[in-house]
């Protein structure tokens, strides 16, 4: 058996009259360009996407359709780089190399021309799907002594039956066992790790649940933490709006998924990268998005409308305004006080004014940490505007100022809070504990500023603080003075 590698690609032990034809979707491309296709239709034309649906039926005709819609950027797509190297070899070689595939012909071109590999292109045309046995009877026709395969999926099985040698890309188990069955020589396995849990868990990022935890402030602040039917519908609305956040986290990626190609880290991403199949997030994504809005009306009617607004604006937040400077950093610190008034919704109590203006303000500032430390940085390397986010170098005096002074107007609505509201109401003992906190707070704010100045806050600011032992220190201490308080 052969087992090509990047660097190094041997020839196919076959004789080099018989011409190679390759698949595309799957094999020579990690990916299935028609889901591609209608992925990025979904994103950009929602209208024509679900019309286009109307001919599915006829995947000749659904492919055309989708097609000319407009095709992705082949030359950002995750190739099977073996293989490519294994055709540029075999091109070498002497042997003739022709793409065969049952995406529609405008998509075969298209990737065909990126490499330049091969000595033709065939795809569907609008009325045969060129797929299983009409690709063998297509294949039969024009090369009638016979040819070489490379395939990857359970409807290549005829051609691989047919082929007087196989290349098989990621195929199952099964599927190699009918190739061994059939008695067809297999001149090379190419294969990629199965997508791992680790690689779901980045997709899903897990890591992101940790700024749900805002949803437990009203537990402790409404003073029923002490309740285990409260802290039970705490944990399910953590839960319930996690899986929110993770289905949104999915959508974003699949929306951004031309951007993070082209981007430097981000095209490693699950979907950008082909670690994960565009369909499954597809799938996936609406169902967990869907999900959580049942549980979270079956919870609560306010907490579901809540977990809509929160959808609302995260879509709105991805598709346009985080390129809308300053309104970007309203929209987070009401993504993050929307947490907050979940967390009252989810345990049927009434909102507190006092705490959601103190959260909005304060989640405010850490967005504005967040975006000065990028201004900063732009300013520094004299890159003029950060790509995507409408924001300029020369801008970090404004960021600054708006940044801080929202901090500082937090730590002036909590004080107001506990002289009026807090101190008089007699849930506490020692009330004069109480304003430790703001003390405790104001010394985290100046820590994360600081950081941001110098550019050195490379992480969101909430998780920055989970991890941070300084940080998690003045949470601990922060605890310590309410709990002391009560």
């Amino acid at each position: 058996m052969h087992e090509p590698t990047a660097d190094q690609p041997r020839g196919l032990d076959a004789d080099l009259a018989l011409p190679l034809v390759v698949d595309l979707d799957g094999t020579l491309l990690i990916g299935d360009t028609l889901v591609e296709t209608f992925s990025g239709l979904v994103f950009r034309n929602p209208l024509a996407a679900g019309l286009s649906l109307l001919s599915i039926r006829d995947r000749a005709a659904f492919k055309r359709r989708l097609a000319g819609h407009g095709l992705p950027a082949f030359a950002d797509l995750p190739w099977r780089e073996e293989l490519v190297a294994l055709v540029r070899t075999e091109r070498a070689r002497g042997r003739a190399v022709h793409l065969v595939t049952a995406a529609d012909q405008a998509v075969a071109d298209g990737a065909a021309e990126t490499h330049g590999l091969f000595d033709s292109a065939t795809g569907s045309d609008g009325v045969r799907n060129l797929k299983g046995e009409a690709k063998l009877a297509h294949l039969r026709e024009r090369f009638p002594d016979g040819f070489l395969y490379a395939g990857d999926s359970p409807a290549d099985l005829p051609l691989f039956a047919a082929a007087r040698g196989a290349v098989l890309c990621d195929v199952a188990q099964g599927v190699a066992g009918e190739v061994a069955r059939a008695g067809t020589p297999v001149l090379a396995t190419l294969s990629r790790p199965h997508a791992s849990a680790d690689v779901w868990l980045r997709a899903l990022r897990v890591h992101q649940w940790s700024k749900n935890v805002l949803l437990f402030v009203p537990l402790f602040v409404g003073h029923v933490f002490m309740d285990p039917a409260k802290v039970a519908l705490a944990a399910l609305g953590f839960l319930v709006l996690s899986l929110m956040v993770s289905g949104t986290y999915l959508l974003n990626d699949l929306s951004d998924l031309a951007a993070d190609r082209r981007h430097s880290t981000k095209r490693r991403r699950p979907f950008a990268s082909g670690a994960l199949p565009l369909a499954a997030g597809l799938t996936i994504a609406p169902a967990m998005i869907f999900g959580s809005l049942v549980a979270g009306f079956l919870l609560s009617p306010s907490f579901g409308l809540l977990l809509v607004a929160y959808l609302a604006l995260t879509t709105a937040y991805s598709l346009a305004l985080k390129q809308e400077p300053l309104a970007d950093v309203f929209v987070i610190g009401c993504l993050f006080t929307l947490r907050v008034a979940m967390g009252a919704a989810v345990l049927r109590i009434a909102q507190s004014p006092w705490l959601l203006s103190f959260a909005l303000a304060f989640f405010a500032s850490l967005a504005f940490a967040k975006r000065h430390a990028e201004v900063m940085q732009a300013a520094r390397a004299d890159t003029g505007a950060i790509a995507g986010r409408g924001y300029r170098g020369d801008d970090w005096p404004l960021t600054l100022v708006f940044g801080v002074g929202a901090g500082l107007f937090s730590l002036i609505i909590m004080l107001l809070y506990l002289a009026n509201d807090a101190a008089p109401s007699g849930f506490y003992r020692s009330s004069e504990w109480l304003y430790a906190v703001p003390v405790l707070m104001a010394l985290w704010l100046q820590r994360i500023w600081l950081l941001a100045h110098r550019t050195e806050l490379h992480d969101d600011p909430v998780v920055f603080a989970l991890a941070d032992p300084r940080s998690l220190l003045l949470g601990a201490a922060v605890g310590v003075a309410f709990f002391v308080a009560i």
